[in-house]
């Protein structure tokens, strides 16, 4: 992948790459708070709601597949652009929609410019990443991370006194233009497009190129079941085990992801001292334990004081998000080593082996609670799994 004579400073790159971490963080994570109103206007039950809106993996899946080659062959500009152009228009358009069959169209159409994005995004960093010399991808996730709390954060606000439509529209809008302007911005050091007839994509190359690097894949589930177990049932714990009002049930889900933030954007200052490979083993088992310690805890001084056992579901859940904060992108990192191809494909690759890793696994807790009439119970799992990562921390040896 090639890169203009004259380009930015590796700080203006790794800065311009945080930025457009942060908004598309915050675009499309700006609607979901909105999720009732968007039901309400298309006149559909709870579990039609949630079965269309899953829709949205078809079209991930497919732009997983692809979008690394796209990256490859035509650069990382032009799918930016596109994929951004893509998720806002159809946050637009959402917003004010009654026709379920228009609606999921528009969620698979959705699903695969958020993840063409999202890959294309992941690819830049890994070139900041490399010129820098030195790990700077928790970081950038750490604003990813940020992005999406500020949003949800602004969009919980704004619910009670502005429409969905007024809302959703005016911050597309904005947030469009501004990840417009700094695509612009980094189009010095942007990834440009192969200019090698070797590299030219085939599309048989979609299946004979696809690799799985089964350790890496492994540890990658298990490090990242953690965050999506606290997004989907963290406030159902604490709002139906623990009985809080509805408006502290998004407590603990804020304070874990503020853990993520500060774990992301924090772990640099420690591996100078600690190398990180050896962190992995200690983020994964203190955030492994912690979480399952103290969301069982949690559970059981429920009947004793609905106080202790708030603060103690909290602390679970951060320590969790804590430990597990910096995983996934040293993950990333470690793919992208242990691969020849490159690091637009690899994303994508892995993307598609996950998404169907994750939708196993967040099945089953699902299935878990239901059986056992316990969400403390089911979440044991993911903290499970998130210990098992120290046992494969090898794989980030030498980062």
């Amino acid at each position: 992948m090639l890169s203009s004579k004259i380009g930015l400073s590796i700080a203006d790159e790794k800065k311009y790459v945080a930025v457009l971490f942060f908004l598309f963080a915050a675009q499309i994570m700006s609607w979901v708070p909105r999720f009732p109103e968007v039901k309400a206007n298309l006149g559909i039950s709870n579990g039609e709601f949630g079965t269309y809106v899953s829709f949205g993996s078809i079209g991930s899946i497919v732009a997983l597949i692809i979008t690394g080659h796209l990256v490859h062959k035509y650069g990382a500009k032009v799918v930016l652009i596109f994929a951004a152009t893509g998720m806002c228009l159809t946050a637009s358009i959402i917003v004010h929609l009654n026709s379920a069959s228009i609606f999921i169209i528009l969620q698979i159409f959705n699903g695969a410019v958020i993840s063409a994005f999202n890959v294309a995004v992941n690819a830049q960093a890994f070139h900041a990443q490399d010129r820098a010399g030195v790990m700077i991808m928790s970081r950038q996730h750490g604003f990813w991370t940020a992005g999406a709390v500020s949003t949800a954060v602004l969009s919980g606000i704004l619910v009670s006194f502005v429409g969905i439509s007024l809302h959703i529209n005016v911050l597309s809008a904005i947030l469009l233009i501004a990840i417009l302007i700094y695509i612009k911005k980094l189009d010095p050091e942007i990834i440009k497009p192969s200019r090698t007839k070797e590299d030219n994509f085939r599309f048989t190359e979609l299946f004979t190129s696809f690799r799985i690097d089964g350790l890496v894949s492994l540890a990658f589930i298990c490090a990242i079941l953690v965050e999506f177990a606290t997004a989907d049932w963290s406030a159902i714990y604490a709002k139906e085990t623990i009985g809080v009002s509805g408006s502290l049930a998004t407590v603990p889900y804020i304070v874990a992801f503020i853990a993520m933030i500060v774990g992301r954007l924090g772990i640099h200052k420690v591996t100078p001292y600690i190398p990180l490979q050896k962190m992995v083993k200690i983020g994964s088992l203190v955030g492994g334990f912690g979480f399952i310690g103290f969301i069982l805890a949690s559970s059981m001084l429920v009947d004793y004081s609905k106080n202790l056992a708030f603060l103690s579901a909290i602390l679970g859940f951060a320590i969790g998000g804590l430990g597990s904060s910096f995983l996934s992108p040293t993950l990333f990192t470690a793919a992208n080593l242990r691969s020849t191809q490159n690091s637009a494909v690899i994303v994508g690759q892995m993307g598609v082996v996950n998404a169907f890793l994750v939708l196993i696994m967040k099945t089953v807790i699902a299935w878990t609670a239901q059986f056992t009439g316990s969400v403390a119970i089911a979440l044991v799992i993911p903290g499970l799994m998130l210990i098992s990562v120290a046992f494969m921390s090898r794989v980030a040896k030498g980062i």
